[in-house]
């Protein structure tokens, strides 16, 4: 285990006999468990490690120039190897201490304190998502878990640099953040090289994938202001895409105590309120949830006002010709099983038979939204489980020839997403109504519209 007292007095360590050291020859040794490359330069002894923190190439094949600086041949990095500072590359070269006595190279090879090493990884990982240097950043990581920290550390610090940055609010770089974490959470906690490297490269995914979505960016702030909180106000803000309204009732919900838990119930009817941009900001939302469970209350802010902004920015695709069906279907859908407006008749079922996939697939959006209202009087997930078969079966069904088309119009112009996109919402959706089943109306028939959307793609064979 590294040392982690205050190095205020230096725990010399004899390396080698000075006579061995040579200015036209540097040497390398192994002293309590590093590899250490010893150089002679204007009488003076320097000591480095000796695989170069780039790619480890061994530093006493390279070239010290006569202004001490070092050059590594694998990659061309230079560093100053009096401070180990890159002079061209990234990653900083550790030096250790030297002392000359009594004929003999004393070293002190204790690592610095545990936080220090840290808080040196963090600011180099600062470094390398701004560089957009992938494997520099999972050279960090390795560096940060080494010194005893958790790559959650390393994302919640991103997420709090580069949320600002991100100019149409929430994307998938944060979604997929929470993927790759719980990727890595199912791949067993032992010493196997294999299975460090794979938990590396998850976190490595995730924060890379951050870096390129913030790459060259500027902030883009929030606002500071607060305002007490109120749902209905959060609603009415969200509805009329009023950034800083809503921002404000989410500052001032954070200031008076409230957590995730407690304005979930907005958020998510607000995510509900419009077939909103290819269900994203359920899904997203369902990420953020995931995230701050994972990450803790520093992450909170952050995610919800990035979050909000894709919100405000979303595309209402119920507007839509293609989608206006849903308004009326919404309104059709019987008070007996949600708390909606009065029920239509015509459209309303007999409770007790549980609706099949075959009702909705291959059919229009209409047709799909109406069978939906038809089977209200089923248990929601029933209902739910039929649509979720709908959408797998267009799945399997897909017809590529539609996604090899050029000379297709853009409304037209459907791939593997429009149909995977049906699953991964309804994935969302079941978790968030199984908590808010109030919102399984909304739910459901914005299920039914992915399912309905695309049926005219579909080989019919």
């Amino acid at each position: 285990m590294p040392d982690d007292t205050p190095r205020a007095t230096p725990n010399w360590t004899r390396a080698t006999d000075l006579a061995r050291l040579d200015a036209s020859k540097p040497i390398a040794i192994k002293l309590q468990g590093k590899h250490i490359a010893l150089f002679l330069h204007n009488n003076q002894v320097h000591a480095c490690n000796n695989r170069c923190p780039h790619e480890g190439y061994p530093l006493v094949e390279g070239t010290l120039d006569a202004d001490c600086v070092l050059t590594c041949h694998w990659h061309n990095w230079k560093f100053d190897l009096k401070t180990g500072a890159t002079l061209y590359g990234g990653d900083k070269l550790r030096v250790y201490p030297v002392k000359v006595e009594d004929g003999a190279v004393w070293l002190d090879t204790r690592d610095p304190p545990a936080a220090e090493r840290i808080e040196r990884a963090l600011q180099h990982l600062d470094q390398a998502m701004a560089e957009y240097d992938i494997a520099r950043v999972a050279r960090e990581l390795a560096r940060l878990g080494a010194a005893g920290a958790d790559p959650k550390l390393a994302l919640s610090r991103a997420i709090q640099n580069t949320h600002a940055r991100l100019r149409d609010g929430m994307t998938h770089a944060y979604a997929a953040a929470d993927a790759w974490l719980a990727l890595r959470d199912t791949l067993a906690k032992k010493n196997e090289e294999t299975e460090e490297a794979q938990r590396l490269a998850c976190a490595t995914e995730a924060l890379g994938y951050i870096a390129y979505d913030t790459l060259r960016e500027p902030a883009y702030p929030f606002t500071l202001n607060r305002a007490p909180w109120n749902a209905e106000a959060f609603a009415s803000s969200v509805e009329s895409q009023d950034e800083d309204g809503a921002a404000a009732l989410l500052n001032g919900a954070l200031a008076q105590g409230l957590h995730f838990a407690d304005l979930e119930p907005a958020l998510a009817a607000a995510a509900l309120a419009h077939y909103n941009d290819f269900g994203h900001t359920l899904i997203y939302l369902m990420h953020v949830r995931r995230l701050i469970e994972r990450l803790g209350t520093e992450v909170e802010k952050p995610l919800l006002l990035a979050w909000l902004r894709s919100l405000i920015l979303a595309t209402r695709e119920d507007l839509l010709p293609d989608f206006r069906h849903y308004a009326d279907a919404l309104a059709a859908w019987p008070v007996s099983t949600q708390l909606r407006t009065q029920p239509n008749t015509q459209l309303s079922a007999q409770p007790g038979t549980p609706p099949r996939a075959d009702a909705f697939e291959g059919q229009s959006v209409r047709h799909v939204l109406d069978a939906t209202v038809a089977a209200a009087g089923n248990a929601p997930l029933d209902v739910y489980f039929a649509l979720m078969e709908a959408g797998a079966r267009h799945l399997l069904r897909f017809d590529e020839r539609h996604a090899l088309r050029t000379d297709n119009s853009i409304a037209h112009n459907v791939g593997w997403l429009d149909f995977t996109h049906a699953l991964t919402f309804g994935h969302a959706l079941r978790q968030q109504c199984v908590r808010q089943p109030d919102l399984w109306a909304q739910g459901l028939l914005q299920l039914a519209m992915f399912v309905g959307r695309n049926s005219g793609y579909l080989n019919p064979g």
